[in-house]
């Protein structure tokens, strides 16, 4: 069990480091964008990034998560490079029509839009953009599945610090703004296409299996349905958020969820990556339903102090990074999207025993009564809060879907689930948060300790509830006397 913990663990750190490398370009390019983006240009940047998301969420017809699904438990070495190879020609088919007939048409969708026809360039480059994009999703995936964790991150490493260096280029000096951007994000997606050529050649043979494509397609069409629904769930309030207050209420919203976003990219990405193929390895593992237990309770741990520490800290972390005071006030989002993250991540893993099952529908349904359930509450109380009733749209509607999952997930693959004690883990980093709101205008220095005391106070609070078994301290203080042990040496 702790093994195949460890084993886990050591994926998804990998994993994580090269997302910081991601996530700190992201960090790094925000003094750039509030300096040379007003919060409208931000707003509609963030229009741009969640049509872009959506495009390829959508025309991916989720063949690379498929891929994996069949790759993973073959054991045949030619049968699977033709699973690869026909997931590739079909992602190459799909991607390059996609521009072809998306491109003709870049001045209608500025004009309906935006309602500028200047525009229309920003669209053609985003068509480009998306359809690279679909392609190295099947490079990516293929890595995964291999459990090339380093050469992943090295790669998407080397991939965003060429999107940052282009964006210096083309926003701060030859100022063409959210344009630039955009190019910057084709640059990166063609980057990894060109470095995977020969990986995906060397893995693939030239052989259609019409099969297993068509198996494939059934297993991703109705994900096809949860991602679109996924996207109006958490791309959706842009767009509300957009005719009822207009762009520059986007970019300050916009900027608030990448702060809370962290979570999302370091943790949630993060564990999909590593996990996803283990799990798949583990399904026939007598040991495979407590593994996934006892994963999803220590997720949940990290999961909440991320978000407890993000939570404390956003508002001085917002005034550090954005150049604009305009924008200081996104912070009174990032604690609601943060705990909203939290919620998405477990329920990520409840949601992960209609995959088990290859039950997909299950899931599509899910997403799909949550996404209307998140519209009406997003028109509701956006109309009447302006963006921080997006935040709360938002949690609320991942609390319905997590609460969905559980129960359909728990009737089509059991898994007893350690739900007391993950009650707890939440219980406790909301309780802390809203504690910290005692310490609200007693002057900078007063608070930070308050909050640094509240982040340190966290780990002591499940120990003393006892969220941990006997054998996982005594595993805790085995890794700690080690550490302390090289550290002296």
């Amino acid at each position: 069990m702790f093994t195949d913990i460890k084993r886990t663990i050591k994926q998804t750190s990998v994993y994580s480091l090269g997302n910081i490398s991601t996530k700190l370009v992201g960090f790094i390019l925000l003094p750039l964008y509030t300096a040379h983006l007003l919060p409208e240009d931000y707003g509609i940047l963030a229009i741009l990034q969640a049509i872009m998301q959506i495009l390829i969420g959508v025309f991916g017809l989720n063949l690379p998560t498929a891929m994996m699904r069949w790759y993973a438990p073959e054991k045949d070495p030619e049968r699977q490079r033709s699973i690869v190879f026909t997931t590739l020609l079909t992602t190459l088919f799909v991607a390059v029509l996609l521009s072809v007939l998306l491109i003709p048409f870049s001045e209608q969708f500025a004009v309906e839009i935006f309602k500028n026809a200047d525009f229309s360039t920003y669209f053609v480059f985003l068509f480009l953009a998306v359809s690279a994009g679909i392609i190295n999703n099947i490079p990516l995936n293929l890595i995964r599945l291999k459990e090339k964790s380093v050469f992943y991150i090295t790669l998407t490493t080397i991939k965003f610090t060429l999107i940052i260096l282009s964006n210096i280029y083309f926003v701060a000096y030859l100022k063409i703004g959210v344009e630039g951007i955009i190019i910057s994000e084709l640059i990166g997606h063609l980057f990894v296409i060109i470095i995977t050529t020969p990986m995906m050649i060397k893995n693939s043979t030239l052989k259609i299996d019409v099969a297993i494509l068509w198996e494939m397609i059934k297993y991703g069409a109705p994900l096809v349905f949860s991602t679109v629904f996924t996207f109006v769930l958490t791309l959706g309030d842009r767009f509300i958020i957009k005719y009822f207050y207009g762009d520059s209420s986007v970019g300050i919203y916009s900027l608030g969820h990448k702060i809370a976003s962290v979570i999302n990219m370091l943790i949630l990405q993060s564990f999909q990556l590593g996990f996803l193929p283990i799990a798949y390895k583990k399904l026939n593992d007598p040991n495979a339903k407590r593994y996934f237990s006892k994963v999803l309770t220590y997720y949940t741990l990290i999961l909440v102090f991320a978000a407890l520490t993000i939570s404390l800290f956003s508002k001085e972390l917002i005034e550090v990074l954005a150049l604009n005071s305009e924008y200081w006030i996104a912070y009174i989002v990032v604690p609601i999207i943060s705990f909203a993250f939290v919620l998405k991540g477990i329920q990520y893993n409840f949601a992960l025993s209609f995959h088990y099952a290859k039950r997909t529908s299950y899931n599509a349904v899910i997403v799909i009564i949550t996404a209307f359930a998140n519209v009406v509450l997003n028109i509701i109380l956006i109309q009447k809060y302006d963006f921080p009733g997006a935040a709360v749209s938002l949690f609320i509607s991942v609390l319905i879907m997590m609460i969905l999952s559980y129960f359909l997930g728990q009737k089509v693959y059991h898994v007893p689930y350690e739900i007391f004690k993950i009650s707890k883990i939440i219980f406790v980093g909301l309780l802390l948060y809203f504690i910290s709101l005692l310490f609200t205008g007693m002057g900078l220095w007063i608070e930070l300790f308050a909050k640094a005391m509240l982040v340190v106070l966290f780990p002591i609070l499940l120990y003393l509830m006892k969220i941990f078994e006997e054998i996982e301290i005594k595993r805790i203080k085995e890794i700690l006397s080690k550490f302390i042990f090289v550290m002296h040496k």
